[in-house]
């Protein structure tokens, strides 16, 4: 292709045009599908410049995309997509004194934030995906976030602008500094044409992303900044920008009210808004249930009473007007959150209520389309009083302070009734818009899904005055194209729709708990929650910042092939496995993805299938049989050492870095363990680890367990199938899981507690084998019975333990982090006198089981490990104690620190 050809020629940057990047770039987060034509990931702004310039010469459009964290669809098209999340994110210049930044687009808000935090300051406008979204798109959309009655919208804090054209042209805008040339002599006459009819009838309003900011032309002088905010990259793409920084603001508490009647409690919101908060936010009963359900929130929600049909929250940096809050509201029984922890918990539920929403495992969806109407907040009760009788069932929550509200109906969008119905709701309420002076977006803006309306909300004058402003900056309608003007119909380009075909692929494991495969790649909502930084998901985007590596990607992908847009409709493709290949599997998604996509369940599936087909590698082999190898290796271990010495298992794949584990001279099954006589009795699971590497792991947490009172029983040793089924041996392990579940399901009966001390081992069983065993009653029996030794430790209390002034970094297990938590292995540890214990903030080591001997990803592997981890452990004093549950994690702490690295049974047991 000689657009293609073109680009590879003269732009320094990634050029992507194969079919699975465009596939990965076709979604974001809202109900939309386009596939574009290409990609491009500039490293410069120069390469940006001639990637928009050689498009114009083509008369292909340019869509600007940066996390694709939005819910319109603003930045999807058949066009040219170019990537600024990547490269173009650097910070280039912080100035204290003045209280500014300089930022190139790819910026994320809450990198900026961590910047300048130090100093008391911060970006104001505070996005619910500011862990991942970027200046660009915060730009693009006129963010507000929670805080607009604070801090406004971006459009209040852009200075500068450094805007590209579609035919290459830069210009340099300003809010702060006189603006003068062509274009500007072009803003003045659209001023002279439209200045009354914009006065007369622009909605005014605390918060509004709809159309075009034509107000900005009632400036004096124009700003042309604010022109630039909120227009969706329809006008050029902001290559840096100067954003102004604001004092964090000292936050006294939140007030929470709780009542039976939403509407009832709005219409106190002018009467709240006499308090002077600096937020007032609601969230509603579909929330909160949803919250309740969620293994990632339910334990965040102390303060909600079991009744309420909403809650409130309202927030001050003044006690005293708190107080007097407090008091004059006391029939919404008013509850004072002024703990750190609690307020963050808090938040980071009313952050996720779409996420939240969009959990539910059905194709009965709460579609973004009604989501975020903005109305003058002394109307919105009476708004929301009509609205509410246009929809059956929806999700409400949002910034009731603005009038700004999400509204999230629940609509089955493989009806084509029910989609009629949405598409009549939206011509419905801009008719009650128009009544009220309010705009179909509060926040999140026109995109594809309410462009079509802006002609019937804003009347044809303001509409065509719209159109004079797009035609001065893109006169060829080649910077994403149908947004705000000229958009397309509300039922084009769905991702899911009644058109969509389902190909329903048979599958190994069952899915029956996520609604079948094709649901469980569906629940993938785009929100790009996977693309944040901190956390256990996702360690390979973390490490590369490349969409292509997100669960989203892969997600989408998936849902591809099931929805027959990538034929065949079969998971035994190249393209998936390739996209699938830096999944380490370590279960981040399903507790922190909203939507709880379990992407290392369906990573096994895929493996599966593609082995079936095509076969599997030697090395695949061998680390799916790794318990086998080991069996033999016990009986000749001089064969086993001269492997490692000589190197020789380079010859199968595995990295020249790594050496093989050590082998145990003694089998941990085939040692005699003395024990006294205890009343009380617990199993301990011999995992294939404590059996042939690490057998003195498994003598600690016996004399642990009979330092408590317990009796040890040790079964005989059999491998739970982990290995296997990460590889996609999939019969392999069901035939290991079911061996294992008839030794263990006896004492499970008698009511025996099963201690695990390996969490991928224990978690196998807890997890993974409800879709892998066809004997649901016996496993459901024997996972209830099975508990992490961090747990079961954590319940008990120790009278023997020697005192100590050691200083513990705990780094828990992906899987454990993200099934468990890290809570308890906490506990246990501080049960030893005087020691001091911290958690280390970091997600997936990047060992991964086989995954880091690899010998095509011990780069990455060491990469994921490098971002949180290494540092944390390379900056600790040496004497310090490195606890690590995981065999793969204290391997990789080895390799990357050289420092050894010991399991929770090894460090109680030296105290006692």
């Amino acid at each position: 292709m000689e657009l293609e050809n073109e680009l590879k020629q003269h732009v320094d940057g990634e050029i992507r045009f194969d079919e699975i990047s465009c596939h990965v770039y076709s979604v974001d987060a809202s109900i939309y599908e386009i596939k574009p034509i290409g990609i491009v990931l500039p490293r410069t702004k120069e390469a940006l410049i001639t990637a928009v310039t050689i498009a114009n010469r083509h008369r292909i459009p340019v869509i600007a995309r940066g996390a694709a964290t939005g819910i319109t669809g603003g930045c999807l098209g058949h066009g040219l997509i170019i990537d600024t999340s990547k490269y173009l994110n650097r910070i280039l210049e912080i100035n204290i004194e003045k209280g500014y930044a300089i930022c190139e687009p790819g910026v994320v808000q809450d990198d900026l934030n961590a910047a300048v935090a130090a100093y008391g300051l911060r970006l104001g406008p505070d996005t619910s995906t500011g862990n991942r979204a970027t200046l660009g798109g915060m730009l693009a959309n006129n963010a507000a976030g929670a805080h607009s009655l604070l801090f406004g919208q971006m459009a209040d804090h852009v200075e500068e602008i450094e805007l590209i054209l579609a035919g290459g042209d830069v210009l340099h805008l300003s809010s702060i500094a006189p603006n003068s040339g062509s274009l500007f002599s072009g803003l003045n006459k659209l001023k002279e044409r439209y200045q009354d009819v914009i006065a007369e009838q622009m909605p005014v309003l605390p918060r509004r992303v709809s159309g075009y900011n034509l107000d900005a032309l009632l400036e004096n002088p124009i700003n042309p900044c604010r022109l630039i905010c909120g227009s969706e990259g329809t006008l050029g793409i902001v290559s840096k920008m100067r954003v102004k920084l604001s004092r964090i603001p000292h936050i006294a508490g939140l007030c929470l009210l709780f009542g039976d009647d939403p509407i009832k409690m709005m219409q106190s919101v002018p009467e709240m808004l006499s308090y002077h908060p600096i937020s007032i936010e609601m969230i509603d009963r579909t929330i909160l249930d949803q919250a309740r359900n969620s293994p990632l929130y339910s334990q965040k929600l102390s303060w909600l009473p079991e009744i309420s049909q909403a809650v409130f929250s309202v927030e001050f940096t003044d006690s005293i007007k708190m107080q007097e809050f407090q008091q004059h509201f006391q029939n919404y029984h008013p509850t004072i959150l002024s703990d750190p922890t609690e307020i963050k918990d808090f938040w980071e539920i009313r952050k996720a209520g779409l996420g939240l929403l969009l959990s539910r495992r059905s194709y009965t969806r709460a579609i973004a389309f009604l989501e975020d109407v903005s109305v003058p907040p002394a109307h919105l009760a009476s708004f929301m009083q009509k609205f509410q009788t246009y929809f059956k069932e929806a999700g409400v929550y949002g910034h009731v302070g603005s009038g700004c509200m999400h509204v999230r109906p629940f609509i089955n969008i493989q009806s084509n009734e029910e989609m009629k119905t949405a598409e009549n709701m939206m011509v419905k309420l801009t008719e009650l818009l128009r009544e009220y002076g309010g705009v179909l977006s509060g926040e999140h803006g026109d995109g594809l899904v309410r462009s079509w309306l802006n002609r019937k909300l804003y009347g044809e004058t303001l509409y065509q005055a719209f159109i004079d402003l797009k035609n001065l900056f893109d006169p060829d309608h080649l910077m994403n194209p149908g947004k705000i003007v000229e958009g397309t119909p509300f039922a084009q380009d769905l991702r899911t729709g009644p058109n969509t075909a389902i190909h329903e692929i048979p599958t190994f494991l069952d899915f029956s708990r996520e609604g079948g495969l094709a649901l469980a790649a569906d629940l993938c909502n785009g929100n790009g929650a996977c693309r944040k930084k901190e956390g256990i998901m996702c360690p390979s985007f973390q490490a590369t910042d490349d969409e292509y590596d997100s669960t989203r990607a892969r997600a989408q992908l998936l849902r591809d092939i099931i929805h027959g847009e990538l034929p065949p409709a079969s998971l035994a493709q190249k393209g998936l496995i390739d996209v699938l290949d830096l999944c380490l599997e370590c279960k981040g998604c399903k507790k922190e993805c909203p939507s709880q996509v379990d992407m290392a369940k369906m990573k096994a599936e895929v493996l599966f299938q593609y082995q079936e087909k095509n076969g599997a590698s030697i090395r695949s082999h061998l680390f799916a049989s790794m318990d086998n190898l080991l069996h033999y290796a016990s009986l000749f271990p001089w064969i086993y050492r001269a492997v490692q010495k000589l190197g020789i298992n380079s010859w199968f794949g595995i990295a020249k870095q790594r050496s093989l584990p050590s082998l145990s001279n003694n089998r941990f099954s085939k040692i005699e363990i003395q024990q006294p006589t205890l009343e009380k009795s617990v199993v301990l699971f011999n995992d294939t680890y404590c059996e042939f590497h690490t057998p003195n792991i498994g003598l600690s947490a016996v004399q642990v367990l009979n330092a408590l009172g317990y009796h040890v029983i040790i079964p005989p040793y059999l491998c739970c199938g982990r290995p296997a089924f990460s590889k996609g041996f999939l019969k392999h392990a069901r035939h290991k899981a079911e061996a294992l579940i008839k030794v263990l399901l006896p004492y499970a009966e008698a009511k025996i507690p099963i201690i695990g001390l390996e969490p991928s081992c224990l978690f196998m069983i807890k997890d993974d084998y409800q879709s892998l065993v066809t004997t649901q009653a016996s496993i459901e029996i024997v996972a209830k019975s099975c508990i992490t030794f961090d747990a079961f430790v954590a319940r008990h209390e120790f009278s023997d333990f020697k005192p100590s002034k050691d200083t513990l970094l705990v780094h828990t297990h992906c899987h454990q982090k993200a099934l468990e938590g890290t809570t308890a292995t906490l506990e246990a540890l501080q049960k030893i006198p005087g020691s001091v214990v911290h958690k280390i903030e970091a997600g997936c080591c990047g060992m991964a089981g086989s995954f880091g001997y690899e010998r095509e990803h011990v780069d990455i592997s060491m990469k994921i490990g490098n971002l949180h981890l290494f540092p944390t452990i390379r900056n600790s004093e040496e004497k310090t104690l490195i606890c690590a549950n995981g065999f793969s994690c204290r391997t990789q702490v080895m390799d990357g620190t050289s420092r050894q690295s010991l399991h929770l049974a090894e460090i109680l047991a030296r105290y006692l």
